[in-house]
């Protein structure tokens, strides 16, 4: 499929050989905010979990995949769920949304003299690439939602688009339109961001070092292979409750599971693990340890947010665990 770069233009438009070093101009302005905008649209769709020096780690890779081929279902889990926070709710669900808008103008414009449907077709087929992307290199969660999403912001994008091309009076003021409209709406979604989460914008190129102590402790105990991932929702007795998050990154082994919260036995041959991350510059230490059920409880109250807990299930009875591993951010 090939697109033709230049719109045809429109019978309004006057083509006055004086103005066309200023298109000229315009156009490199244009592309090199397309330019500009595919890195950072990779860096906050692929890279919002992991920095792109974890690819080569492959000690960490393995555990970061989910999929969720029900539409609407994580829409849905957002704003019912009373673990999840409105606020995070509506960044997550808008930040899709108005990730693609951009490109919705971009692919408009390659695709000008096309049938709308190969613009929306453009938008479904690269949203799609990139969810499988995130599956495959296992970079988080991939959501039919998220491209439900990123087609509407895409779709938002064309409009745009159209609205701006019906409603000029030059080709110049075309695309001073569409280039004053992408500067405003990158400034302004790049304030939000720095306001919400910082690090989706950070750019660094210094190579991340990960450091490992005491790992030697799970010997044995892949977390690739668990069982089951989520956050750990209450600790009590010989019972812990996982809270099966669905924007939550697990394993490809996780079992199947409809349940909200799950409940599992732990016995005094359970192994329980806790490991602590921290990070010194641009490095991000994991230290484990070995402890016992009791002290499970008071690692609900460390930090802000519900540690991750990864369980590894008895394969004599699936409601008991094995081993259990708690991740605390420090």
């Amino acid at each position: 499929m090939t697109f033709k770069m230049e719109p045809k233009l429109n019978r309004r438009w006057s083509n006055n050989p004086e103005k066309a070093g200023a298109s000229r101009l315009l156009l490199v302005i244009f592309y090199s905010l397309f330019i500009a905008y595919v890195f950072i649209a990779i860096k906050i769709i692929l890279f919002k979990t992991i920095p792109f020096s974890a690819l080569f780690h492959t000690g960490i890779m393995p555990a970061l995949r989910s999929i969720n081929i029900i539409p609407f279902n994580t829409i849905i889990e957002f704003f019912s769920s009373e673990n999840i926070d409105m606020g995070r709710a509506l960044a997550n669900i808008g930040g899709n949304i108005a990730i693609f808008v951009p490109l919705g103008i971009f692919v408009a414009y390659a695709a000008h003299n096309k049938p709308l449907r190969i613009s929306f077709l453009c938008l479904l087929l690269t949203s799609f690439a990139l969810e499988v992307i995130q599956y495959v290199i296992a970079l988080g969660s991939s959501d039919i939602d998220d491209i439900l999403l990123n087609f509407a912001g895409g779709a938002i994008g064309v409009g745009i688009y159209k609205w701006f091309y019906k409603s000029t009076p030059s080709r110049n003021q075309f695309l001073m339109s569409l280039i004053g409209f992408l500067l405003i709406s990158g400034l302004s979604g790049g304030v939000v961001i720095r306001m919400v989460e910082p690090e989706l914008l950070s750019f660094s190129t210094s190579k991340v070092n990960y450091v490992y102590e005491n790992n030697e402790v799970m010997a044995g105990w892949n977390e690739a292979e668990a069982d089951l991932f989520g956050d750990l929702a209450a600790a009590e007795g010989n019972k812990i409750t996982v809270y099966m998050n669905p924007k939550s990154v697990r394993t490809t082994e996780q079992q199947e599971t409809d349940e909200e919260y799950v409940q599992i036995q732990i016995n005094d041959v359970t192994k329980i693990f806790t490991r602590t991350i921290s990070s010194d510059k641009n490095t991000v230490i994991n230290r484990y340890e070995e402890v016992t059920s009791a002290e499970i409880s008071s690692l609900l109250e460390t930090g802000d947010t519900a540690p991750s807990v990864r369980v590894w299930l008895s394969n004599e009875n699936k409601q008991v665990a094995e081993a259990v591993l708690i991740s605390i951010i420090d």
